[in-house]
């Protein structure tokens, strides 16, 4: 037929759109699945400056975990004997160089800090995941434990992804201090939800991380630290994690802060927090 060009009806064409919306949504989740370490983690292996540049005396520490790999970290003491240690779980993205401006004021009030990386991160050997996360966790609280003169000396401080790590440490351990979250999430798949909210992308994640399951296991005091501005974990989970128990947890709500700069907008009063924390525990009987 003269002028006759081959076309998709409307119908076709929402068939087509159809199917294919369909293969996304359900090749998604597989996706996240197979490269799910890759958006959890961003670790560097780059070390950009030491505690030197905050003026702080640090020992190198490296500990090997129940599943022999070397873990790096920095101890960082004041100059007089220590009031408090704090175990200091950091994020998902770098390495331990550039936080120490987070212990040193910390260390100005007498607390010991050891900042640590996780496997994969920085001179720490290995590749992350979770369950090895908590094996380098373990390995340099035992540092800790070792220094301390009483295991109630010995405090746990996780941020972001680190409060994952800090809340699994706390569940095995109740003979410690305390335990200080800043940032932190319920669990990753309920984040994920948010994030990626494409359905049943949470269900097939393999890291949990699940806090908000393991707070009503955790037998030590809690402080909960938060942005209210947080714009990568919303501060509704804080407000859940502080109340998974009865009675609810200290609560520090920091205004105006995002994800990455609470220190930096609570100013003193964010180190105060956690030192008065701190002392209010070793106080209690």
């Amino acid at each position: 037929m003269p002028g006759f060009k081959p076309s998709i009806s409307l119908f076709n064409r929402k068939t087509v759109a159809v199917v294919l919306a369909s293969l996304f949504l359900v090749a998604c989740p597989f996706f996240l699945m197979l490269f799910e370490t890759s958006f959890i983690y961003y670790p560097s292996r780059q070390i950009l400056g030491s505690p030197s540049d905050e003026g702080l005396i640090f020992e190198d520490i490296h500990r090997t975990t129940s599943d022999g790999l070397r873990i790096h970290g920095w101890l960082m003491k004041p100059t007089s004997e220590p009031v408090a240690w704090l175990l200091f779980s950091h994020g998902n993205a770098g390495n331990i160089s550039g936080r120490p401006r987070i212990a040193q004021p910390l260390v100005a009030r007498r607390v010991a800090v050891l900042l640590y990386d996780y496997r994969g991160y920085g001179k720490s050997e290995g590749n992350p995941d979770e369950q090895g996360t908590y094996l380098d966790g373990q390995a340099m609280l035992e540092e800790l434990l070792s220094r301390a003169r009483q295991p109630r000396q010995v405090f746990l401080f996780g941020r972001s992804l680190g409060g994952g790590v800090s809340h699994e440490l706390a569940v095995r351990h109740p003979e410690l201090g305390g335990l200080i979250t800043d940032a932190t999430f319920t669990s990753i798949p309920q984040l994920a939800r948010i994030l990626f909210p494409i359905p049943g992308v949470w269900r097939v994640m393999r890291t949990r991380y699940d806090n908000l399951s393991k707070v009503p296991q955790i037998k030590i005091p809690r402080l909960v630290m938060h942005g209210t501005q947080d714009e990568m974990i919303p501060f509704s989970m804080a407000e859940q994690l502080r109340d998974a128990t009865n009675p609810p947890a200290q609560f520090f709500p920091i205004s105006g802060a995002g994800h990455n700069d609470t220190f930096l907008r609570g100013g003193s009063e964010y180190a105060d927090a956690i030192v008065r924390f701190i002392e209010q525990c070793q106080s209690s009987p």
